[in-house]
């Protein structure tokens, strides 16, 4: 009796994945969602006193696309997307500096506001491992090829002086600048990474998150920084079985 649970048990799990993800046969899978991006290993300057200080953040940006599936057996999938991604990261650095002259002390401070627009065709290779007894459950890993459309840059940038001896900050001079300036000479037309995730899916409605590890230094000027893409991607998508 316990062995006829145990078969009944298993021919359940398999049809459950075959019902997800039927051996030999193909499926596509539009998807649009967000990307909650960054820039990574690049990111930290010297501040004052020697402080590590952050300047890039992470920003919400879209992405969308088409993925296409075929099963290769009762738990395992291989995908081949083809994703348009926007990218980038948020710039925020403010950094105070003592300035001594006749007049006396006196405080300069510097603030600069903006952020990084990266647009990406990314190629993600994938395999979608389909959990036994979790329906519509699956893990995934797998390698991206990513082709940079365009890249821009725009920019805040505010100096004022105060004076230290005073209680509160009186603003003695100002000067604010906005700059744009695009990066696509700078950047490296291809990118390469891995990304790793999980997916979920309902009635042929697939929740897909999934977090990309740039392993290229995007940065192609004479002295690169170590500045990778980094981003978290979820997507809604529908699975048409073909």
């Amino acid at each position: 009796m316990k062995k006829l649970a145990l078969l009944a048990a298993f021919v359940c799990c398999t049809t459950v994945i075959n019902a997800q993800n039927p051996q030999g046969k193909f499926s596509i899978k539009p998807l649009a969602g967000i990307n909650v991006t960054g820039l990574s290993g690049g990111d930290v300057i010297n501040g004052v006193n020697g402080n590590n200080i952050n300047l890039y953040h992470y920003k919400v940006r879209f992405t969308a696309g088409v993925e296409a599936e075929y099963g290769v057996n009762d738990w395992l999938g291989v995908s081949l997307g083809a994703i348009y991604s926007q990218q980038g990261a948020n710039i925020e650095y403010t950094e105070q500096t003592e300035v001594n002259q006749a007049e006396g002390d006196f405080l300069e401070v510097t603030e600069i506001d903006g952020n990084i627009n990266n647009h990406y065709i990314n190629v993600p290779l994938m395999a979608n491992v389909y959990i036994p007894g979790v329906k519509g459950l699956a893990l995934k890993t797998g390698i991206q090829v990513g082709f940079c459309l365009s890249s821009k840059e725009n920019m805040n940038t505010n100096v004022y002086t105060v004076p230290l001896s005073s209680s509160q900050w009186t603003i003695i001079d100002y000067d604010s600048q906005k700059t744009f300036t695009e990066l696509k000479d700078f950047c490296k037309t291809v990118d390469f990474g891995i990304p790793v995730g999980l997916s979920y899916e309902y009635k042929n409605i697939v929740l897909d998150a999934r977090y990309y590890f740039g392993l290229t230094k995007i940065d192609k000027t004479e002295f690169p920084d170590d500045s990778r893409n980094r981003y978290l991607s979820v997507t809604l998508g529908y699975r048409f079985h073909l």
